[in-house]
């Protein structure tokens, strides 16, 4: 008995030790169980780090702001990232296995200038800049650059286009351009202006003083023609001296609540050209335009110009047919309506000759005019932009086919009065 001592102390040990660890074993189970800051390391298999890898690079693809497109040799869309649907309108599943040129630029087949041919033709980096496409009643400008994917062999397989939107800054650019020439011309003509101002007040006083007493200066009835001439040359040349000081420096400006309906059939009234009668002038207003915070004069004075030119236009346009034997209807027609919470839109558009896209660029220029000599400045749009301007709008203009629309953005509440 006492030799199997030993034999049962350590038989009772190892009972005791293998209690003691199944306990403190399953304590910790429970502990990993209750505990979820405490994770249980396992081994990843291959299948889990190439799942764990894509997720990875898909989120870091769709956190990528500019819009990213990959297509295949036939532009068919193999893959865009968030912001490249958030572009287009559309999601991402439905843009799959459609051709780019189908998404971004409603295309029904490749574009002439196309990047991504450029980039599977050289397999080399296309930039290009000033895409502009149509949406809605304005203008959108963008910016392209494709990257060639090339195979084992070097053939490239597939393009990265990355699009970024540059309306704004387009927009940005053209007003410091414009800024700039505006600040020059300013500095030069502003003197020239106040020195032209006091000879040509001069030169009226005196034709007015003749028309009064032709017969104390001896003059006949074709001399007071002549006087009469001068006297609307100087009238003339004073409004352009009137212009050109408006242009150089910030003009005194009221605002009151006015109905910018109203505002256009006044305006409308005041234009008379020969021929215009026969002009087919359509109006589509909306009645429940809100009234809005403005100068009416200074507004007028736009609305006044932008007519004009649509009206000359036309009516070159209706010559130009009638030399030709070709039957024309002159057609103008001015819309209003209610752009969103904060401004309104006044679209006008004609059917004339049109603006020629050499033109385009400088249509808001001072001194830039199509007209012959003599028979227009050049400064009536350039004033009309700053005007708007200065009321917190905008003015632009497009031309679709043989019409011209012009349209303007004004808020109800003038952002740019102080």
């Amino acid at each position: 008995m006492i030799q199997l001592l030993p034999v049962l102390l350590i038989v009772l040990a190892i009972g005791c030790a293998y209690w003691w660890v199944k306990r403190e074993t399953q304590r910790r189970y429970e502990l990993f169980d209750s505990d979820s800051t405490i994770e249980v390391p396992k081994k990843v298999t291959l299948d889990e780090q190439i799942r764990i890898s894509k997720k990875e690079l898909e989120t870091v693809f769709d956190a990528i702001t500019e819009a990213i497109c990959i297509i295949d040799k036939k532009f068919t869309i193999i893959r865009v990232n968030k912001s490249y649907a958030a572009l287009v309108g559309q999601p991402i599943k439905k843009l799959l296995g459609k051709h780019c040129y189908q998404t971004l630029w409603k295309r029904d087949s490749i574009c002439s200038d196309c990047p991504a041919s450029g980039t599977f033709l050289s397999g080399e980096v296309v930039v290009r800049k000033g895409i502009r496409v149509k949406e809605a009643d304005e203008n959108k400008f963008f910016e392209m650059k494709t990257y060639p994917v090339s195979d084992e062999t070097g053939r490239v397989v597939h393009v990265i286009e990355f699009t970024r939107e540059v309306t704004d800054e387009k927009r940005i650019s053209e007003q410091l351009i414009r800024s700039e020439k505006l600040a020059s011309i300013g500095i030069m003509t502003a003197g020239i202006a106040h020195e032209m101002n006091n000879p040509l007040s001069g030169i009226s006083g005196m034709a007015v003083n003749l028309l009064e007493m032709p017969q104390k200066y001896g003059l006949n009835e074709r001399g007071i023609e002549r006087v009469r001439a001068i006297l609307d040359s100087s009238a003339r040349a004073t409004s352009i001296m009137r212009d050109l000081l408006y242009l150089s420096r910030k003009a005194d400006s009221t605002s009151v609540l006015i109905s910018i309906n109203s505002l256009i059939i006044k305006a409308v009234e005041v234009i008379h050209y020969p021929g215009m009668s026969e002009i087919h002038q359509r109006f589509n207003f909306e009645k429940s335009l809100p009234l809005i915070h403005c100068d009416p004069a200074k507004i007028e004075q736009v609305i006044i110009n932008v007519i004009s030119n649509a009206v000359q236009s036309i009516l070159e346009k209706k010559q130009i047919c009638l030399q030709n034997n070709i039957s024309f209807s002159g057609l103008l027609l001015i819309s209003t309506q209610l752009q969103d919470e904060e401004n309104i839109l006044i679209t006008i558009s004609d059917n004339g000759t049109g603006i020629p896209e050499a033109n385009r660029s400088r249509i808001f220029d001072p001194f830039f005019s199509t007209r012959p000599p003599g028979q227009g400045t050049g400064l009536g749009l350039s004033i009309s932009h700053k005007i708007i301007e200065e009321h917190g709008g905008r003015i632009f203009f497009d031309c679709i086919d043989d019409v011209t629309v012009f349209s303007i953005v004004l808020p109800i509440e003038r952002k740019g009065y102080y």
